[in-house]
């Protein structure tokens, strides 16, 4: 009787005795690329947004005043990138720029009221796909899964680009 963990199996079983070097990276895409698919489709019904705009929406929500540029750093994409993302936003009224007083060059951005009411509709949707990925982890333990999950973002934002 084979008594090893298969694999391919997506419990946590699979992982390997040794954690072969690459498997937590392996594992993270395999969670992102998972969850690519369901996301998308929530936001698309809920709100006629691709996740990256229902992205820009949240960080925008809570730092509001951020720039393009500082709102792409904070996603991890390119700023010609953030600003095709933000151009539907803005054009749909979700998201207006601000003139900066001390800084003529810096344009902030905030949600409008049309924006945060968007992101209120995906509320329910987003919390619910939450839930499903989070029922795998024992209620006492999901503050440190997220404590962690900080810890390597932190981590990930010191690597060179």
């Amino acid at each position: 009787m084979d008594t090893e963990p298969d694999r391919d199996s997506h419990s946590p079983a699979a992982a390997p005795p040794d954690l072969v070097e690459g498997w937590f990276i392996y594992t993270i895409k395999q969670l992102e690329l998972g969850l690519r698919a369901p996301l998308e489709q929530a936001t698309q019904q809920a709100a006629g947004l691709t996740t990256a705009q229902y992205t820009a929406l949240a960080v925008l929500a809570r730092w509001p005043g951020i720039t393009s540029s500082e709102l792409a750093r904070r996603s991890f994409v390119r700023a010609q990138t953030m600003a095709e993302t933000m151009t539907p936003l803005l054009e749909a009224g979700y998201v207006h720029r601000a003139e900066d007083a001390a800084n003529g060059r810096r344009i902030p951005l905030y949600l409008t009221e049309a924006g945060r009411a968007v992101l209120e509709s995906l509320r329910g949707p987003v919390s619910a796909l939450e839930s499903e990925l989070l029922a795998a982890i024992p209620p006492a333990d999901r503050h440190e899964f997220a404590s962690n999950l900080r810890a390597c973002r932190a981590a990930l934002s010191e690597l060179p680009r």
